[in-house]
């Protein structure tokens, strides 16, 4: 990035990524904008394309929101540079041709220091590669836009290859996506040493790494192992809802409340043994790793033992977890129903133990499942309830994503009225979050939605005061 910030004959740097990584490329990129030799505003657009959409009249959307979070970010921190606002959208005209519009207004309106925009394009996914290449390659012809210079940033495949080559020193290519090959190699080297290694190994000999080979002389308070053998299954009968918030419920008692009761700090005991730790590390780590491979029989098979482990040790808050989890996997195995019913047990055990950070979780990927199920309305009603839970459990990250997403689902089916009040209520748990929870939701999302709403229906001063709060 600090080579394109200066190599100012680049029109175009692409970015080709994998989907684990393209929100730290992102982070990377935007914060090239603070350089100290860039005078060019970032705008991230990450618009998909689609084939009944190809995006663009929603990246003019997010051109003229980022202009106004633009001169309200200048009119806080900088007064003297005082930027015009955009005049109203175009109608009736290809929505390519509007955005090249958009932009090039955007360009006449800037003033010293500000120089050109970069416009960092990052679809979620793009599914016509021969008609994204084609827009690219008209919008870097446009004379108007001279001045602006092109960030693109792919995670499902490097679509712009072939434009690249085309435009020889104009352009440049990165390439940051994962090595499946050698990350699959080096986790099945892992295994292995974890399989291998002794029971009392701690630190990084635990997960993999080089240590002795032999055990050290048992030592004279060395506990019991954990007899892992007398439950196996699902979790077992619910207590009484434990009250929210409180302390032995939400770490779980041991057991299930069967007398045992956990050491001091309220580690519980299963956890400080060592043959409990090795055994439930080996699950984990192996579900995970045949996830990766594609292997999802196995992957549902380690898991499942996972969460047997935690039952049989009365762990409850890491069994429900694990059981989230197993969800997440039995969907990859192509078993959404089974997964839905998963999900739901997970987050009916979680709150009837006490542990409200655990069904908000549950509850969202109920809401995720059933939009894979094409189930809107189930889906929306879902991400709702994960907004209430979230807000029970002191959990408003997770909150706001619940009402966002309920929002946003209720306006694609044209329940407008409903939609803002969805999103109305992240607005309003972002209020009462703490900056750092608000900087970590996405609550500057839920503004925007519902500021493109207000000014869908003509409320420009609505549509204003919220785009100022997703700074």
């Amino acid at each position: 990035m600090q080579w394109f910030t200066v190599a100012r004959e680049l029109r175009l740097l692409h970015v080709t990524t994998s989907p684990s990584l393209r929100l730290a490329a992102l982070e990377h990129i935007a914060a090239a904008e603070h350089h100290g030799d860039n005078h060019a505003p970032f705008f991230v657009l990450e618009t998909p394309q689609t084939e009944d959409d190809d995006g663009w009249t929603g990246r003019s959307e997010e051109v003229r929101a980022d202009w106004e979070e633009l001169r309200t970010l200048l009119a806080m921190d900088n007064p003297g540079i005082v930027l015009s606002g955009m005049g109203a959208a175009l109608r009736g005209q290809v929505a390519l041709a509007r955005f090249g519009v958009d932009v090039s207004e955007a360009l006449r309106r800037l003033k010293q220091p500000l120089e050109g925009l970069v416009l960092v394009l990052a679809p979620v996914w793009v599914r016509e590669s021969r008609q994204w290449a084609q827009d690219i390659q008209l919008l870097l012809a446009r004379p108007e836009l001279a001045r602006v210079r092109w960030i693109v940033v792919e995670a499902d495949g490097p679509h712009l290859a072939p434009l690249v080559q085309s435009l020889g020193t104009q352009a440049d290519s990165v390439d940051v996506r994962v090595n499946d090959t050698a990350v699959a190699k080096n986790m099945t080297q892992i295994l292995a040493a974890m399989a291998t290694v002794p029971t009392v190994a701690t630190g990084f000999q635990a997960v993999g790494a080089a240590g002795p080979r032999v055990a050290p002389p048992p030592r004279h308070n060395d506990r019991q192992p954990v007899d892992r053998s007398a439950q196996k299954g699902p979790l077992p009968p619910d207590p009484s809802p434990a009250p929210m918030g409180d302390a032995a419920s939400s770490r779980g008692n041991i057991g299930g409340g069967s007398g045992k009761e956990p050491l001091s700090m309220g580690v519980p005991t299963a956890l400080m043994d060592k043959d409990f730790q090795k055994a439930l590390r080996l699950k984990v780590f192996g579900a995970a790793h045949a996830l990766r491979e594609g292997r999802t029989t196995d992957a549902v098979r380690e898991q499942t033992e996972a969460r047997d482990l935690c039952v049989a040790a009365g762990l409850i808050r890491e069994a429900c977890t694990l059981d989230v989890a197993l969800g997440g996997y039995v969907m990859q195995a192509g078993q959404p129903q089974r997964a839905l019913q998963l999900f739901r047990e997970a987050g009916t055990h979680a709150t009837n133990h006490g542990l409200p950070d655990v069904a908000v979780q549950a509850q969202l990927a109920q809401g995720a499942t059933l939009l894979t199920l094409q189930r809107t309305d189930d889906a929306a009603i879902a991400y709702a309830e994960a907004g209430r839970l979230g807000l029970e459990g002191a959990s408003p990250v997770l909150a706001i994503e619940g009402f966002r997403m309920a929002g946003q689902l209720l306006a694609a089916n044209g329940r407008l009225q409903e939609a803002t009040f969805a999103w109305r209520r992240a607005l309003e748990t972002a209020e009462k979050a703490s900056p750092e929870e608000k900087r970590s939701s996405t609550a500057p999302e839920a503004a925007r939605q519902l500021a493109a709403l207000c000014r869908k229906h003509g409320l420009k001063a609505q549509a204003e005061s919220l785009e100022r709060r997703t700074g």
